[in-house]
């Protein structure tokens, strides 16, 4: 076979990969691209110590399904079927379910949907424009995949029924809307991305499923989701960011240019600001901007209608209201108030300005802010850290640990273990400590009171 790359022999030689292009859906040929009923789909495997896509094929449209090579049309009601089988549908098309429910079964054919009568007393899920049974006529059996099945199929996925409907599943299934369904078979493969438990504990995108077991059908906005409609978003696609307000678990998915006002991005997430007021934030807990006729505080993490404290006035900052120094004063590193600032040390080069302890009030360079060590200046703040109002400070996500902003994540359990370890260790010694200088001032009170050498104190004691 021209292009082939590796080669087998199943009645006669075939190609089973080509060096480039697609193998064609008969296993005899390679191009460029699949035409037709076919479409291409390519498999990674590993050479190596890399993963690399090796491997690309023809394979036949979701009606067609290969027969002898040739990709041929799926009976009418059916929308997916299995390859080399007529009869082997895997998804029926709207208004079809597939009339069996073993997951496995290569005679599957679609039937028309549940319609209360029959077996199903009645429908609750509607899934790619197809109703199925939440409930079965007989109480003794209950819906498998959407279709009734007798109680003697019960034990293998239906721990526990009622009433017609299956009301806890086993680990081989999840419960949905009454019934059991399986990750590995329709329609439970179109809702289902990772079962255990008789639970789905993650679904596909534009899914949801409650904790008592309701199918939720997303907002079209979302990925993932706890209830329909907007605002119950708990995913978004790749190009929206999710927009949560304060102490809310889900939010709407947004454009990150909606993502303002009292709001700034955060890796995937729109999140509100934390002070009450704020227009504008970054990824700090401190304000830059405030709304209406609000001052931002000098320590950026309030808004007030007016500004106070020693040597605190109110100005006009680029169009922002704040409440910044006299002139001659400078905010303190801790922004705690107004402070006169000093000459540098000879070293500190990029600092015009300092505090009495000779740390850096004021970069040489507009365009600089102090850096985290609060003693040199330069432009950025680095890694996991933000400017507020020229002072590099760590970010939501980190803490400041040994002169740098570490991530939180990398306090390990152990470290917070010897910290919670030290710190009860500390209040014992101290405990300790007050328990020995009381008992010692009251001995040694009684003593003196007692000691005839020490007897003139006590006139002056009383006094």
């Amino acid at each position: 076979v021209r292009g082939c790359a590796t080669c087998g022999y199943n009645n006669g030689v075939t190609c089973t990969r080509c060096s480039a292009g697609y193998l064609g859906v008969d296993g005899k040929s390679c191009s460029e691209s699949c035409s037709g009923d076919t479409q291409g789909a390519c498999t990674k495997v590993i050479e190596g110590s890399e993963s690399t896509e090796v491997s690309c094929r023809c394979v036949c449209k979701p009606t067609f399904y290969n027969s002898s090579g040739a990709c041929t049309p799926c009976t009418d009601s059916c929308a997916v079927c299995k390859d080399g089988i007529l009869t082997g549908c895997q998804q029926c098309s709207p208004g079809k379910i597939l009339e069996s429910s073993i997951v496995a079964d290569d005679n599957a054919k679609c039937v028309d949907e549940c319609a209360v009568g029959d077996d199903c007393a009645e429908y609750g899920i509607t899934i790619d424009g197809s109703r199925y049974c939440t409930r079965c006529k007989d109480a003794s059996t209950y819906p498998f995949n959407g279709v009734c099945i007798p109680n003697t199929q019960r034990d293998a996925y239906c721990t526990s029924t009622a009433n017609g409907a299956c009301t806890a599943c086993s680990g081989a299934a999840f419960l949905m809307n009454g019934g059991c369904y399986t990750k590995a078979h329709y329609p439970g493969s179109t809702i289902c991305d990772k079962q255990a438990g008789g639970k789905c504990e993650k679904t596909k995108d534009g899914y949801g499923i409650s904790a008592d077991g309701k199918l939720l059908e997303c907002d079209p906005t979302c990925l993932a989701c706890t209830a329909p409609g907007p605002g119950r978003c708990t995913r978004c696609p790749s190009d929206k960011l999710l927009k949560k307000v304060s102490g809310a678990i889900t939010g709407s998915c947004v454009d990150p240019g909606a993502c303002a006002d009292g709001y700034y991005a955060y890796g995937d997430a729109c999140l509100p600001c934390a002070t009450p007021g704020c227009k504008t934030c970054g990824r700090t807990s401190f304000c830059t901007e405030c709304a209406g006729e609000l001052f931002v505080s000098l320590d950026g993490q309030s808004c007030l209608r007016e500004c106070t404290g020693d040597k605190v006035v109110g100005e006009v900052s680029g169009g922002v209201q704040r409440c910044w120094c006299e002139w001659g004063f400078l905010p303190a590193l801790d922004k705690s108030g107004c402070v006169l600032p000093t000459e540098c040390p000879p070293d500190m080069s990029s600092c015009a300005a300092c505090d009495t302890s000779g740390r850096c009030l004021l970069c040489a360079a507009s365009n600089h802010n102090i850096q985290i060590d609060q003693w040199t200046c330069a432009e950025g703040c680095g890694a996991r850290a933000s400017s507020n109002q020229g002072v590099c400070m760590c970010e939501l996500d980190a803490v400041l640990t040994k002169g740098i902003c570490a991530p939180v994540k990398t306090l390990t359990k152990k470290k917070l273990v010897a910290i919670a370890a030290g710190t009860t260790m500390a209040v014992l010694v101290v405990g300790v400590l007050v328990g020995f200088l009381c008992w010692w001032f009251t001995f040694r009170g009684r003593r003196i009171d007692a000691s005839p050498s020490t007897m003139t104190l006590i006139p002056s004691k009383s006094m």
